[in-house]
């Protein structure tokens, strides 16, 4: 519930009105799309994300015997693939290993018995990635849909459709994170935006 908050004050610029406008489009069964569209939707913070996550969840595979955490990487790996195919970063699969060959030599030095950064790690994987998911939903602006071009009937906008239900879209405008509602009889095309 507080992804959700954070990720609504964060797209509606922090004003309260707008915030409030977004909270009635969300239903339940929006929650993986809002959280996942979340990552996905600012490249520069999906990729840190990859680089910092890919080897954190391989190091917390590796020191566990967690039957999700094989699970988790490879979904982790497959997004890596994506993102590199989509954006043609080739720089960051080979940041993610240099990562993880770092944590893995300073987890070699340590014995088991002293205390250390792979460790504290290791045992506060949850409130790590917790705090990371926080901290992404209270700065990316960008919301967990496409941007769209929408041709209406007193001009062009570029908005992000954050509801669509019989008669009406439910809109937030890119340039100003104004909230706005479209009769359909308003709306002459839509076209999808692929840079986000």
């Amino acid at each position: 519930m507080l992804f959700v908050l954070l990720r609504l004050l964060a797209v509606s610029g922090y004003d309260w009105h707008t915030t409030f406008a977004l909270l009635h489009t969300l239903d339940l069964e929006d929650a993986p799309g809002l959280f996942l569209g979340t990552f996905m939707a600012d490249r520069r913070i999906s990729t840190v994300l990859l680089i910092l996550t890919v080897p954190l969840a391989a190091f917390y595979a590796a020191a566990t015997r967690s039957r999700t955490a094989p699970l988790v990487v490879t979904v982790l790996i497959a997004f890596l693939v994506a993102h590199v195919l989509t954006y043609h970063q080739w720089w960051v699969p080979a940041l993610a290993v240099v990562l993880a060959l770092a944590v893995a030599v300073v987890a070699a030095r340590r014995r088991n018995d002293e205390p250390g950064p792979a460790k504290f790690v290791l045992h506060r994987i949850g409130w790590i990635v917790g705090g990371m998911a926080l901290i992404v939903a209270a700065v990316v602006s960008t919301p967990w849909v496409p941007r769209e071009h929408i041709e209406t009937t007193s001009g062009p906008i570029e908005a992000y459709v954050v509801e669509t239900s019989p008669g009406f879209l439910k809109v937030l405008v890119a340039d100003n994170q104004e909230f706005r509602i479209l009769r359909d009889d308003e709306v002459r095309s839509r076209v999808e935006l692929t840079d986000h």
